[in-house]
């Protein structure tokens, strides 16, 4: 009979795995940013944004309003398709949340509608319409609709490829937030943070991810200098560094709330060693819309 694996070599292969799939998604995103397109950017964000989508509907299908959330999912992906397409056009404005407004709007008025034919049982209803309504919300707005309008925010006086740089500092200032509160937190962790929502998570490493964090801000910063010009001075870079990796965390926890309480474990088994897309992107879809805020409102 054939022993079972050891713990050990089982850390291994999944430290492998996770490897792999790094490794792949980055080498993905580095051909993205070599080509300087907008409209690859915009296919890569569409592509992630339909999986997570597909993604949010699995996690979910045990809970009541199964036809609530096949009207937010298709919404979802009609949405994804108007902005890909205006990217494509060149006609999406910055700060123009029409299709947004429109799509929250319908995916409610459809997700009500089609409640009439139920019969009132508890608060069913009420939560059938909002997970179609959060569905919609969490990722084709937060992450889709948020990355491609901060990509679009450095405007005229920019380097062309201000804008890449810019999702670049974002994305590397959330995965260095993560990778930070694991290392830190494997090496001094003795203080659990949220126990019950990421027992594994302590102060500690949170704290070490605030520095971390840092370190990945002022890195893009040091390599692609000239393409920050626009955005006033490395202080509001440390600041981004700062809010980017608060963000960070309370995505991570957001969907490990959602998990939990759909009483679900893994959101996906699409990456090896990482999960699904959702695992993948829960950080981004907090730290996307901060960024987006912060530079509007403070910087330009």
């Amino acid at each position: 009979m054939a022993s079972a694996p050891s713990k050990g070599s089982s850390r291994a292969a999944s430290f492998l795995a996770r490897l792999t799939s790094t490794i792949l998604l980055w080498g993905i995103v580095g051909v993205v940013f070599w080509s300087g397109k907008l409209w690859a950017m915009a296919i890569l964000v569409a592509v992630l944004g339909l999986l997570g989508c597909v993604e949010y509907f699995a996690l979910t299908r045990e809970a009541p309003g199964r036809e609530c959330r096949v009207w937010g999912l298709v919404v979802s992906v009609g949405f994804l398709f108007v902005l890909m397409g205006q990217v494509l056009k060149g006609t999406l404005p910055v700060a123009g949340f029409l299709p947004e407004v429109v799509g929250i709007s319908v995916v409610v008025l459809g997700a009500f509608t089609l409640r009439l034919r139920f019969p009132i049982d508890g608060d069913e209803s009420v939560r059938a319409v909002m997970l179609a309504l959060l569905g919609f919300v969490y990722v084709p707005i937060l992450f889709a609709g948020f990355l491609i309008r901060t990509a679009l925010l450095p405007g005229e006086g920019a380097s062309e490829a201000a804008g890449f740089w810019l999702i670049l500092l974002v994305v590397l200032v959330a995965k260095f937030t993560d990778m930070g509160a694991y290392l830190v937190g494997t090496l001094c962790g003795k203080h659990k943070a949220i126990p019950h929502l990421s027992p594994a998570k302590s102060w500690e490493g949170y704290l070490g991810s605030l520095f971390v964090a840092q370190g990945g801000a002022f890195g893009i910063y040091a390599l692609g200098k000239e393409h920050f010009e626009w955005i006033g001075g490395a202080h509001h870079i440390a600041i981004l560094g700062v809010l980017l990796a608060l963000a960070a965390m309370v995505g991570d926890l957001a969907e490990s709330i959602l998990k939990r309480s759909l009483r679900v474990k893994d959101s996906g088994h699409l990456l090896p060693g990482i999960g699904g897309i959702l695992d993948l992107i829960d950080s981004l879809c907090f730290a996307l819309p901060v960024a987006f805020l912060y530079i509007y409102l403070v910087i330009l």
